[in-house]
């Protein structure tokens, strides 16, 4: 699953919020498992990770569609 996941995206989209509290930016880093998202506090770390579950979502259906679409080609 996580060979067709653009984790520069991911990284891209979670990385641009910033903490409302401590003005702080968040800190993605893909590892074996999938990634994991370093943040300030722990309210903002789950905001992130509320994302960052609808980013996979999004770019996992986004995946699918494009494999679908080559397997089909001529």
């Amino acid at each position: 699953m996580s060979d067709f996941l653009d984790y520069n995206a991911i990284k891209r989209k979670i990385e641009s919020e910033t903490c409302s509290k401590h003005n702080e930016k968040p800190e993605f880093k893909k590892n074996i498992k999938g990634f994991e998202i370093n943040a300030c506090c722990e309210e903002f770390r789950g905001k992130l990770a509320k994302k960052a579950e609808k980013i996979v979502v999004d770019e996992t259906k986004s995946a699918m569609e494009k494999m679908l679409k080559n397997a089909f080609k001529k």
